[in-house]
């Protein structure tokens, strides 16, 4: 594979073996690695596509699994010092794609490695018998939402994510879907970026994660029937059933450098010392009231570009809410 000069060069595997369904490890399992080593070094086999049609490589599904201060650093600068997850509900994108900036909210990014599999996950030993697709993926979110809703007492809950992270435009997917023979190493050499109108905001490297693929794949296993997370004023789970399907993603987490940082602790005094709920919702948005008038968040007409090193790039035009998709 080659990419550049705005086109991939490739070899087709649809016309190869004459598949094309729209999830790509429909078409590669069709292929064991001698077969796919045997395809590359054919002399006549790539084949060009301009990167304007390429597709996102993300899962058919709407639930999906996040780990949350996944790397040290970003832990570190929002105030959270150990890894969670939480359910993120959104449909995977594209890799060009429109989000809209609601008002009120506090719209941040994040670039994150993402990852699915080509078959059910029902333990520890199905996670290492599958093969493992990575993609480039953007988490993004609305913080006023998360502050809100956050579990004060118990951050790492991971209650108040959900609602902050899902909704219908808040995850694309990049085009490349990565297929490594050795997913640790794969993983040792991979490299994610922010940009926001062509100022870097985020770098980071996908081996420094805290809870690795597997600790996220066998943590959600061991607690798919006994934790719920709160989302649009109920609980829900993880997965509805002890297994991790194949139209769901693992969103590995984000480096350093999102909008947000952890709160001054003049704020997180006053919230904490409040008397009631009440008095704590006051100094909450007096909070945010403060941060929205920094417009530090992302506003429409920001360019928001992840990139990585091997899976490839998402291009995201902040808009209105209620303007057209792009």
């Amino acid at each position: 594979m080659k990419l550049g000069a705005g086109k991939l060069t490739a070899i087709d595997l649809s016309a190869v073996s004459g598949s094309y369904s729209p999830d790509a490890f429909d078409v590669i399992n069709r292929f064991d690695a001698a077969a796919l080593d045997g395809l590359a070094r054919q002399a006549q086999g790539p084949v060009s596509h301009p990167l304007e049609r390429l597709l996102g490589v993300g899962p058919r599904g709407l639930a999906h699994i996040a780990a949350g201060t996944n790397y040290p650093a970003h832990g570190k600068e929002v105030g959270m010092h150990e890894a969670f997850l939480f359910p993120k509900l959104s449909a995977a994108g594209a890799p060009r794609a429109s989000v809209a900036a609601v008002p009120g909210a506090l719209l941040d990014y994040e670039v994150e490695v993402c990852a699915r599999f080509d078959r059910e996950l029902r333990s520890g030993a199905d996670f290492d018998a599958a093969r493992k697709g990575f993609f480039l993926c953007g988490d993004f979110s609305d913080r006023a939402t998360l502050v809100r809703n956050i579990n004060l007492a118990n951050p790492a809950s991971g209650d108040g994510f959900a609602d902050a992270k899902s909704g219908p435009d808040r995850f694309p997917a990049g085009a490349l879907l990565v297929v490594p023979r050795d997913w640790k190493a794969f993983l040792q050499g991979v490299t994610i970026a922010t940009h926001v109108d062509g100022r870097q905001r985020q770098h980071a490297r996908a081996g420094d994660m805290i809870k690795d693929l597997r600790a996220i794949v066998t943590e959600t296993l061991g607690e798919a029937t006994s934790r719920t997370w709160s989302y649009a004023g109920g609980r829900i789970p993880m997965v509805a059933r002890k297994a991790i399907g194949t139209e769901s993603a693992v969103l590995t987490g984000t480096g350093d450098g999102v909008v947000f940082q952890e709160p001054a602790p003049d704020v997180i005094k006053a919230v904490m010392g409040a008397k009631d709920r009440a008095a704590q919702l006051a100094q909450i948005e007096r909070y945010l009231a403060s941060e929205a008038a920094k417009r530090i968040y992302l506003q429409p007409g920001n360019r928001v570009r992840h990139s990585s090193n091997y899976l490839g790039w998402i291009d995201a035009a902040v808009v209105a809410a209620g303007a057209p998709s792009k």
